[in-house]
């Protein structure tokens, strides 16, 4: 091979490397693995890689022919265009290594901001790393002519575009990357919707803890007042620990024991709830609002507000893309740099006629505010799924976005802000009376403890409900030992215009009540647990020795 072939194909090859691992490799592993996480299918995306991918491989392979005329060609300088390739091949090498052998290290992302003290031993491996093979390049570069380093490039360039494309390929073929995603998109479509004649109003605020907000909030009057004919129930108890697996158990009480992938689960769940089906029998006009729907058609044909087709907006895509491919392949040190937490391909659906749904705190809240309700002749089912007090901790105590000082208990108070405004409104409005309205949360959170150092902490989640022209003088609290279990039967009761004292009539003390634990982003294996005592009593928690894993 020529010395002007070799220079070509060299550049060529690790452009080539490069911008696969990052724009093709990476992007598809992702969602291969993680399917279910997406609102898109891989057919959306694609086209956008492939773009990115031949962009980045242009651009690259520029830049290394300028470098090429100009030191090997113009100034003949050949050495110093052999290290500057060779020093940007050794980055390229590190990151491999760094993105696809430690990457098992890694923690899931849910938006918690990571501590990443608790990760020393992964920032010293990284930077051990780092520096070594940048001494072992460099150093054999000034040993060896640079030329002969120069020269091993071409061959290991290929060799790990060859192992990536054979990892890419063996995924793809044992996923199911390649179906045909049937794609759900919830709009703001009848959002402002209300019956004059019957309404049934579930508003879940994400991430409440129940003791932690009663405790916050018992002396504030208008937290009095606002609940004023709702009933508390304190003693509240999720069936799991996350969201992604508590709402369709709201919906209907199957549990999830990990026998299929979650999104046929899901699928069938949704599909027979008895809510649902019983809002049908009685023509509701029914509508779901969350940013995140993990179920897809028929079903979701059900809800007014949701569209089957959204295109994906490119420019937001791409940043949320490169900001997981920096944390994925920065040295440990600078990972946290990223601000990975921010990570949220939700984000990147592209504008069409009817809006759609964000679960944002803000903007919900400026609409419960300032915009007013329309009112139909139609019986009225609305879901609404906001954020609510989940990390990041970006809101003050007005519901107003702060940079620095924001906390679990600002949000919180924050979330009790839009709760009431949105209770306000329908008052307002006066649809208040003949609305059943449930305020809940899909889970807890224990405030001030390191994501895996906890266990059993995050199962007591706020549940506040008023039935329909339900008054009382003062807010009731109701001791009664409630689960997840329950709630479907309680929402089908209040359809049926009964009150708040009148659901879980048949639950007392002593309860057993069962929940499934699992680590966030390792849901493929879960542990049941049942438990005697009080909801937020999690020393009282045990294992009953089941324990569900997915086999697929």
């Amino acid at each position: 091979m020529n010395e002007k072939l070799k220079d070509f194909l060299t550049v060529l090859v690790l452009s080539i490397a490069t911008s696969f691992m990052l724009f093709i490799f990476e992007p598809i592993i992702l969602y291969s693995t993680n399917p279910n996480d997406f609102w898109f299918d891989i057919y959306d995306i694609f086209p956008i890689l492939l773009s990115t991918f031949l962009k980045s491989l242009l651009v690259l392979f520029i830049g290394f022919m300028a470098l090429y005329f100009i030191f090997k060609v113009w100034l003949k300088k050949p050495n110093i265009y052999y290290v500057l390739v060779a020093i940007y091949f050794c980055v390229f090498l590190i990151t491999y290594i760094q993105g696809n052998l430690f990457s098992n290290t890694l923690p899931g992302i849910n938006g918690e901001v990571f501590d990443w003290r608790h990760y020393k031993i992964e920032s010293v491996t990284s930077m051990i790393l780092w520096g070594t093979i940048f001494i072992i390049w460099l150093g054999t570069t000034y040993l060896f002519k640079p030329v002969k380093i120069y020269s091993a490039i071409l061959p290991i360039s290929s060799a790990i575009f060859a192992m990536l494309a054979v990892s890419l390929t063996s995924t793809i073929l044992t996923t199911k990357a390649l179906e045909d995603k049937p794609i759900s998109v919830a709009t703001y479509t009848n959002f402002n919707l209300a019956s004059d004649k019957q309404n049934l109003f579930i508003f879940l605020l994400d991430a409440i803890d129940s003791q932690s907000f009663d405790k916050l909030m018992k002396n504030n009057k208008d937290y009095q007042s606002t609940f004023k004919d709702f009933s508390y129930f304190p003693d509240t108890s999720s069936y799991y620990a996350y969201t992604r697996d508590s709402l369709p158990y709201i919906f209907n009480p199957v549990p999830n024991h990990n026998e299929k992938g979650f999104a046929d689960f899901s699928r069938e769940v949704y599909a027979n709830s008895p809510l649902f089906a019983s809002l049908k029998s009685e023509n509701y006009n029914m509508n779901y609002y969350d940013d995140k729907i993990f179920f897809d058609t028929p079903t979701t044909r059900s809800f007014s507000n949701m569209i089957d087709h959204i295109n994906v907006n490119r420019t937001i895509f791409l940043k949320q893309l490169i900001k997981y491919d920096l944390y994925k392949y920065l040295p440990y040190p600078l990972k946290g740099k990223t601000h990975i937490e921010g990570l949220n391909f939700s984000t990147a659906k592209a504008k069409n006629e009817h809006p759609n749904y964000m679960w944002k705190d803000i903007e919900n809240y400026e609409i419960f505010q300032n915009e007013e309700l329309e009112i139909t002749d139609d019986k009225v089912f609305h879901f609404i799924h906001l954020e609510g007090a989940h990390i990041w901790f970006y809101l003050d105590e007005n519901v107003q976005a702060i940079e620095t000082g924001g906390n679990y208990s600002k949000k919180q108070i924050a979330s009790f802000k839009i709760a009431k405004a949105y209770i306000d409104r329908l008052k307002k409005a006066n649809v208040y009376d003949n609305s059943a309205i449930v305020i809940m949360a899909d889970h807890g959170y224990k405030d001030g403890v390191w994501e895996y150092d906890y266990i059993l902490d995050r199962f007591n989640p706020i549940l506040y409900i008023k039935g329909i022209d339900e008054h009382h003088d003062k807010m009731l609290r109701s001791d009664k030992p409630i689960s997840f279990d329950d709630l479907s039967n309680a929402f089908i009761d209040l359809q049926h215009k009964k009150k708040s004292t009148e659901l879980f009539k048949n639950i007392s003390y002593p309860r057993t009540r069962t929940l499934l634990y699992y680590v966030w982003s390792q849901e493929n294996h879960m542990v049941e647990y049942e438990f005697n005592g009080k909801a937020w009593e999690s020393d009282k928690m045990v294992e009953t020795g089941k324990v569900f894993d997915l086999n697929q």
